[in-house]
């Protein structure tokens, strides 16, 4: 096997590809990627056992074959090599040998064969959507999933398509966030590990290109541009949020996310961990006041906002607060409050509805 590529080129497919490898396994063919070389295409790929990037780049002078060359070790190789184009040859005894300019060196690799079987992605019927959009509801709702192994099914999104729209959802118990987009495909429901969203969000574009999705037993594929990604799923069933998003009868208050994210930010600067304080919420003439006492000092801010109802109060938690406003990405929301302040309160775009984040009630002492 041999061929000859851009080192630019190799080295964003090496990056790519690299971080589905394991950085240390009871496996060590799954610290390396799978390179095969085919009529002049070269497809690298990363796998984990859970996550699977594959990428192909168009090659020069290539003789077909297979290697597992390992990914941490290639890719330091590559990137202090000079510029210009890289030709690696591997020979019967699994050595690369790898030239750049008058720079020469050598590794070991291993056979192909010791790669474990990676899943096939499938394109059939998959749903399409822009990656642009599937980016934006990933970043809007990955935020609240879960970090706790308790509960296995919250650590990561769940993704459902009823009556054509498709919802992204995100929860840990004490939030939900919700992000909704019209898509038209039969109903489905399946859960992707928020580590899985993780490194698809850094590949997606921020364009209109097209993303196709596609589910195959317990797996996910993601098939976009050069990229094939696969996930495995969550197994369990996870919560029905729908009846947590919809208030009779609210209170409505519009606030500037600008405004609000700057005070937040102060306040996080009082917030320790060990300790969950409460944020004072008061809500009258449109006027916010937030206060907050803790061990490590007090807090006390004033924001205007749009509101007209009586006089209310609500202890929330800071962090949560915060992380709701960054992920809204929009210049105004709007706060949907039941009136007591023992129930959750909604934020939801000033106009439109393509997302909802509830966020539970702190008792106020």
């Amino acid at each position: 096997m041999k061929f000859s590529c851009n080192k630019d080129v190799l080295l964003e497919a090496i990056l790519t590809t690299s971080r589905a490898a394991s950085a240390k396994s009871a496996i060590p063919a799954l610290e390396g990627l799978l390179l095969e070389l085919e009529n002049g295409s070269l497809s690298l790929t990363g796998y984990n056992l859970e996550i699977g990037i594959k990428t192909t780049v168009q090659v020069n002078d290539g003789e077909d074959g297979s290697i597992v060359i390992n990914a941490s070790r290639l890719c330091e190789i590559v990137r202090k090599m000079p510029s210009g184009a890289i030709d690696i040859v591997i020979d019967d005894k699994n050595s690369a040998s790898i030239k750049c300019g008058r720079t020469r060196m050598s590794i070991m690799c291993m056979s192909a064969d010791e790669y474990p079987q990676v899943p096939q992605a499938n394109d059939e019927n998959g749903f399409v959507m822009p990656q642009k959009t599937l980016k934006s509801m990933i970043t809007q709702t990955k935020y609240a999933c879960s970090l706790s192994e308790t509960k296995p099914v919250f650590m990561g999104c769940l993704f459902e398509i009823l009556d054509n729209v498709l919802s992204v959802v995100g929860m840990d118990g004490m939030r939900i966030a919700v992000r909704q987009e019209p898509i038209t495909h039969d109903n489905l429901k399946f859960i992707v590990p928020s580590k899985s969203l993780d490194q698809l969000s850094r590949l997606l574009a921020d364009d209109e290109q097209n993303i196709t999705i596609s589910l195959e037993k317990n797996q996910v594929s993601f098939l976009f541009g050069n990229y094939t990604m696969i996930s495995r799923l969550i197994s369990g069933e996870f919560l029905d949020f729908h009846k947590y998003i919809k208030y009779e009868n609210p209170l409505f208050v519009e606030i500037n996310c600008s405004d609000m994210i700057s005070t937040l930010e102060r306040g996080m600067l009082v917030v320790s961990d060990k300790v969950k304080s409460p944020l004072r919420c008061e809500f009258s003439n449109d006027t916010l006041a937030l206060s907050c006492v803790t061990a490590l000092g007090s807090y006390n801010d004033e924001i205007n906002i749009k509101y007209s109802g009586e006089p209310f109060t609500i202890g929330l938690n800071t962090k949560l607060l915060l992380d709701a406003f960054k992920a809204a990405e929009c210049a105004d929301i709007k706060f949907i409050m039941t009136g007591k302040s023992v129930e959750p309160v909604l934020v939801v775009p000033k106009e439109g509805n393509e997302f909802t984040f509830l966020i539970m009630p702190m008792r106020l002492k």
